[in-house]
């Protein structure tokens, strides 16, 4: 491991890669080059209490994956009510479909 500016470790590995387990899968770590908006770096990390850059930016993909779930069951979950009828839907779309 070395360190990265700003503090982050960064595995070295062959070809730039490194396997790690993660929740019982296999993921391939590989080092990126983005242009961030450093602001929203800085607040995602005080939102997620992280302790560098890197585990930001894993635990702000990971919430992504919570979020996608969230909103499947969510729609599942209000399906089943609108399924049952004594709901009214105030949002539905007014205009003919075609």
């Amino acid at each position: 491991m070395r360190q990265e500016a700003g503090g982050d470790s960064v595995g070295i590995a062959m070809a730039g890669t490194m396997k790690r387990g993660s929740k019982g899968a296999r993921s391939t770590m590989r080092r990126k080059n983005l242009i961030l908006d450093q602001a929203k770096i800085d607040r995602a990390k005080r939102i997620l209490s992280a302790a560098t850059e890197t585990e930001t930016i894993h635990r702000a993909l990971e919430a992504v994956t919570d979020l996608a779930l969230f909103r499947s069951e969510l729609d599942a979950g209000l399906d089943a009510v609108l399924g049952r009828g004594g709901f009214t839907d105030h949002f539905a779309s007014t205009e003919p479909s075609v």
